[in-house]
C-alpha cells in the first residue's frame, strides 16, 4: 500500500484491495480487534497495522472468528500464529530437501 501526504494512513478499502478482501471484513475485524481505531470519522488506520492486516487477509489465516479472538484473547492467536509459523518454516525446510534450495 502506499501512502500519500494528505493521509499517512491506510483507508478500509486500501487494506481490503491490499489484503483481497472486502471494507466490511476489515471493518468487521477491525471492530472486533481494534475498537478504538475505527468508529465515526475513523475511517484512517495507522499504516502499519493496515499492511500487516493485508498480509493476513491475503494469506488467507484472518477470519471473523480470528478477529474476534484477537479482541478477545490475544496472547491465544500470538501462540496460533507462532506455532503457524514453526509449521510453514518446516513445510519449506521439507520442501527445499525434497526439491532442492530454489523449490521455495
Amino acid at each position: 500500500m502506499t501512502s500519500t501526504k494528505r493521509h499517512p494512513g491506510a483507508s478500509l478499502n486500501e487494506i481490503a484491495v491490499a489484503g483481497g478482501t472486502s471494507h466490511t471484513q476489515v471493518r468487521r475485524t477491525l471492530v472486533s480487534a481494534f475498537p478504538k481505531l475505527v468508529g465515526k470519522g475513523r475511517n484512517m488506520i495507522p499504516r502499519e497495522v493496515g499492511d500487516l492486516l493485508a498480509i493476513t487477509f491475503r494469506g488467507g489465516v484472518m477470519s471473523r472468528p480470528t478477529g474476534r479472538m484477537l479482541g478477545e484473547d490475544p496472547a491465544a492467536v500470538l501462540e496460533a500464529a507462532e506455532a503457524l509459523a514453526e509449521l510453514a518454516r518446516r513445510a519449506l525446510a521439507d520442501r527445499q530437501q525434497q526439491n532442492g534450495p530454489m523449490a521455495a
